[in-house]
């Protein structure tokens, strides 16, 4: 009976860990698309032809933290959260060509303007969102237009 009742137990708290997922990645899903203007109202569909991609971290953090430039930027981006937050639900959303402006600011030192490309930051958003499970990564294509977005679904 014990045994039984372990086993109950640790189904039940693998489903809750399961649905909590699954519902994150559909509030990101929804926060891209009322961000994007794809979707007035919550509503989990964008309009036809319009893929949107999730991506959620693999759950493997680095043995070791990020320092340097990279360090710079992810605590930049953890206190920056506020000034990006939408109205509904108090979830966070940061463009990836505000996370391309933050990765040149840590970098620029006195007279020196740093540099940084787009493929720095989806190097560095794959490790935020692989060290910390509220992150998730959207993308899109609208109108031959690449949109990438990295969302906090912590409010």
């Amino acid at each position: 009976m014990g045994r039984e009742i372990n086993f109950r137990m640790h189904q039940i708290a693998y489903l809750e860990a399961f649905t909590s997922e699954i519902m994150s990645v559909q509030v990101a899903r929804k926060i891209a698309l009322a961000y994007w203007g794809f979707s007035k109202t919550a509503k989990s569909r964008a309009s036809s032809g319009t893929d949107i991609d999730i991506i959620k971290g693999n759950g493997i953090s680095d043995e070791v933290p990020a320092k340097g430039f990279e360090g710079k930027f992810s605590s930049l981006v953890d206190r920056s959260w506020s000034d990006y937050t939408g109205h509904v639900g108090g979830y966070g959303r940061i463009p990836f060509e505000t996370l391309l402006d933050f990765a040149i600011q840590v970098k620029t030192k006195e007279e020196h303007i740093g540099e940084s490309n787009m493929d720095e930051i989806r190097k560095w958003a794959t490790n935020m969102i692989n060290n910390n499970s509220d992150y998730f990564v959207a993308r899109a294509v609208y109108k031959n237009k690449k949109m990438e977005l990295l969302i906090n679904t912590k409010p």
